[in-house]
């Protein structure tokens, strides 16, 4: 279980209201896809066990947050449309 401090709240208010506005009306498209990546990057640890390798929360939740809990180290911050296209570029993908 993760710790439970200020900003772990946030960033669980910021990832369930995100996740729920997305299913409701929708994330622009470079945001959903962002998500999209962090979940293929999860698939096999993180969302199996229900929880975060690094941080431990909800890894569905977690992918909707703009702060990467990783330090970029599996998946960055998300990015503006531009910056997104850019990385893809520079991702190959």
């Amino acid at each position: 279980m993760p710790k439970i401090t200020i900003s772990n709240i946030a960033s669980f208010i910021e990832g369930t209201s995100k996740e729920a506005y997305d299913k409701l009306i929708g994330l622009p498209a470079y945001i959903q896809e962002q998500v999209a990546y962090r979940h293929e990057k999860c698939k096999d640890d993180c969302i199996p066990q229900g929880g975060c390798i690094h941080c431990g929360c909800n890894p569905i939740g977690k992918h909707f947050v703009n702060k990467s809990c990783n330090n970029g180290e599996r998946f960055p911050d998300l990015m503006s449309e531009e910056a997104w296209n850019l990385y893809k570029i520079e991702i190959n993908e």
